[in-house]
């Protein structure tokens, strides 16, 4: 179920009325809904939406650049966060897994609200994504 998936700050997409997706960030999480604020197309809004109109924003290497993650070496799967505690396996159809300390910690990472919150498990901080 997507609410054991959501943390407050978790960013996901939705696909409002107007059809135009938007980058939302989790303010509030409640018993049928989320409260979210827009970060694009309208920074600032907020409004509720249903469970159901929430998109997972699939990992993409665009993404976990925009988390600060850098690739080690052209065209290898080995990405390292800024700090360079926290190595994560990157491939783009295949597995997607966080090493910490030279122990797999998870596997099938494969949206920005799990990296968000592996990385929060981690290290006890949040994941600055630059959207």
């Amino acid at each position: 179920m997507i609410t054991k998936e959501l943390r407050i700050g978790n960013l996901i997409e939705v696909n409002p009325r107007e059809n135009q997706v938007g980058l939302l960030s989790v303010q509030e999480i409640q018993k049928e809904t989320i409260i979210g604020e827009m970060l694009s197309p309208k920074p600032g809004y907020h409004f509720r939406i249903k469970f159901d109109e929430i998109i997972l924003i699939p990992l993409t290497e665009e993404w976990l650049k925009k988390a600060g993650f850098v690739q080690q070496n052209p065209g290898e799967v080995l990405w390292k966060n800024a700090k360079g505690l926290i190595d994560l396996h990157f491939e783009l159809n295949g597995l997607k897994k966080f090493i910490y300390d030279g122990i797999l910690i998870g596997k099938n990472i494969d949206t920005v609200n799990t990296l968000q919150n592996g990385y929060f498990f981690l290290t006890g901080e949040e994941l600055s994504i630059s959207p």
